[in-house]
């Protein structure tokens, strides 16, 4: 049937109608090579070898089917696929060359070196576009992980502000609670009592305000040279005078040599016992509570001891946001801290701290 139709079509008679099967055949299935690249290739190449032989130089058919072919390298998603219809594809047409009574050599031939070097820059422009979608890719993705690092970044300073300002206002705001309920209490049977504890009262208030200022002050580049540094370790004595004179038994233990501590450990220590004796102020009800300080080879234990009831209230508001503090400071320094009732009544907040950052507490001996 193929060679019927191929007959017809060299027919002189109908010459006069190549240029009409050249536009059909050839040049309008062009239009569709993007949304059908190899059936259009198939149709193209059909028509070239059928209207080829109508012209002393097809250049039309020619260039119609180097452009298919291209398209079908630039669209195939299976190389191997794409290659082999297009050696079928050259395969039909030298065979429909021949049946036409064209030259071997040139039958053989001349579809190939058409059709591979079409397809082949074809392919070369799909490696270039897949190319460069990767690139975009990474770009995209690197700027989204960009992104999500500077929300992280930024998380986590909220939560840094946030544990400071839990530390310096509920203790300030803790112990002044406390000596304005001991003021009202004695206000008309000891004024000077009374007076005692307004003027704790604004000492507590003052250092709040100053430890507040600091903190504030260090969000500022400008100003943080100026500074002075946050309280630490040798804070801790002040800390435990102000808590005992709102009304709470406190002591200071330190067992072992103190040795050198870095910057975050430093502050780190201060603020562990600060929230502890926080929570021993509002739950311990006046009992007696003792701060103590180990000094291990590797590391330092801290522990903030009360023998007061070990109520429900006491143990939900140690878990609160300042436990929460204390767990997340404790952990940027590889620290732990264990919280809860003690053995024989009371509460218990204990922490030990590896002093070298590099050595996480839980590896060592507690």
């Amino acid at each position: 049937m193929l060679l019927a139709v191929l007959t017809l079509t060299v027919d002189d008679s109908r010459t006069r109608n190549g240029p009409l099967a050249t536009l059909v055949l050839v040049v309008l299935p062009l239009l569709g090579r993007r949304r059908w690249p190899l059936p259009v290739f198939v149709v193209v190449a059909f028509g070239a070898t059928v209207t080829a032989v109508l012209f002393e130089a097809p250049w039309v058919q020619i260039l119609a089917v180097i452009l298919a072919s291209a398209t079908v390298g630039e669209a195939a998603t299976d190389r191997s696929r794409s290659l082999a219809a297009v050696v079928i594809v050259g395969a039909l047409m030298t065979l429909g060359f021949l049946a036409q009574g064209a030259r071997p050599f040139e039958s053989t031939v001349l579809p190939f070196i058409f059709l591979l070097p079409s397809w082949l820059f074809g392919d070369l422009l799909r490696a270039r576009r897949l190319e460069a979608a990767r690139r975009e890719e990474t770009l995209q993705r690197s700027l989204r992980e960009r992104e999500e690092r500077i929300r992280a970044a930024a998380a986590e300073e909220r939560r840094h502000v946030a544990r400071e300002l839990h530390d310096v206002v509920a203790h300030a705001v803790s112990v002044m609670v406390v000596q304005a309920g001991a003021a009202r209490q004695v206000v008309h049977s000891s004024p000077d009592r009374a007076e005692e504890s307004l003027l704790a009262i604004e000492a507590t208030g003052r250092e709040a305000m100053t430890e507040l200022r600091r903190f504030l002050g260090a969000l500022d580049d400008d100003e943080a040279g100026g500074l002075a540094p946050q309280p630490g370790i040798d804070s801790l004595p002040r800390l435990v005078d102000r808590v005992r004179e709102a009304g709470l038994p406190t002591s200071l233990e330190v067992d072992g040599e103190r040795r050198p501590v870095s910057a975050s450990l430093d502050v780190t220590v201060y603020r562990i016992v600060q929230e502890a004796l926080t929570n021993a102020l509002r739950y311990a009800r006046q009992a007696s509570t003792t701060v103590r300080l180990s000094w291990d080879v590797d590391q330092l234990r801290v522990e903030v001891l009360d023998d007061g009831p070990a109520t429900a209230t006491a143990v939900d508001g140690a878990t609160g946001r300042g436990l929460i503090g204390i767990r997340d400071r404790a952990a940027l320094i590889g620290g732990r801290v264990e919280v809860g009732p003690r053995l024989g009544g009371g509460y218990a907040v204990r922490a030990w701290l590896p002093l070298d950052p590099g050595r996480p507490a839980e590896l060592l001996t507690t």
